[in-house]
This record gives C-alpha cells, structure tokens and sequence, in this order.
C-alpha cells in the first residue's frame, strides 16, 4: 500500500512540475499584446527595419513588431512587446530575425548597456514567446539590411501611411495599410 502511495505521489509530482512549465511559457505570451497603431501619431521615428529580402520585410516599431510578406501583401506576424514588462523600466528593445527564418529575437538595452544574460525568441509559427538565458550568437541571426538606407517615409504620421521603398525603387508599399 505504501509503494501505491508513492508512485501516486510521484505522478502528482510530475503532474504538477509540467503545470508548471506551461505557466512559465504562458506568463511569456502574456507580455505580447496586439500591436498599438493608435501610438503612431505620438512616435518621434518612422520605425526601424531588421529584415529585408525581396520577399519579406521585417518592421520594428515604437507601436509593434511587423513581418510583412511583399510577394502576397499581406501580414504574417504582427505583436507588440510590454518592454517594461519583459525587461524592466526605462529599457528600450531590438529586434532580430533568427537567421532560420522562423523565429525574431527580442533584446533589451539602455543608453548606458545591452542586457546580455537574457532574452525573447518569438516563435512565428506558434506565435509563442520563449524567454532564452546567455547572450545569441552572431551566426544564429539573420543579417541586418543597410542600416543607412532610408526605406521609410510618412506624411501623417498614421500607421497606414507608412510607405516601404524596396531597394532601388520608387514605388512605395504600404504594409500596414487597412489596420487600426
């Protein structure tokens, strides 16, 4: 009877240990939130891109992150990071593509440091939110379009109004057109 008890035990163990580990990943989710176009109008930047391929685009934003698909215009990720929440107060955040293409780094800085021992992985296909101990490496991150390039414009400052310009063209695309 007693040798019941303990295997009964070590299940409810076990049990509770995998509970657990969802809550953790769950309490990750819970700082995505939907994208604040409305904020738009009250940034002081067009937004930053983190990735360029004549496909794709990756957007970062003051109001959200954005992965945008060129080819069929249309949107394929799109959330926005409680910063304060995932790296603390005053923290500011960067954006990477995982050089796999399936995934977007999340990392925190400040004016005066990069916070180097943590940091988000967002699944795109899940749209799950990982956080990940230790620094990423350099090979595991998709490489950053001209940083010089000026690829955005705006003249009302509304989140539909961003115009994209590929590379060598003139003719803008408006991924966020149609949002609210």
């Amino acid at each position: 009877m007693k040798k019941y008890w303990l295997i009964i035990l070590g299940v409810l163990l076990l049990f509770g240990a995998a509970c657990d580990k969802e809550k953790e990943i769950e309490n990750y989710n819970s700082y995505l939130q939907t994208p604040r176009y409305s904020e738009a109008q009250k940034r002081a930047e067009i937004g930053n891109l983190f990735y360029e391929t004549e496909e794709k685009i990756g957007i970062h934003t003051s109001f959200g992150v954005f992965l945008y698909d060129v080819e069929e215009e249309k949107m394929l990720t799109a959330f926005d990071l409680n910063v304060e929440k995932a790296f603390g107060e005053g923290v500011l955040s960067e954006t990477r593509l995982s050089s796999d293409e399936k995934g977007i780094y999340l990392f925190g800085f400040t004016h005066e440091k990069t916070i180097d021992d943590y940091y988000y992985y967002y699944e795109i296909a899940s749209g799950s939110l990982f956080k990940k101990s230790g620094k990423a490496e350099e090979k595991d991150l998709f490489p950053l379009p001209d940083q010089n390039r000026q690829a955005f414009t705006t003249t009302n400052w509304t989140a539909e109004d961003l115009a994209y310009y590929p590379a060598g063209s003139l003719d803008p695309i408006y991924p966020l057109k149609g949002v609210q």
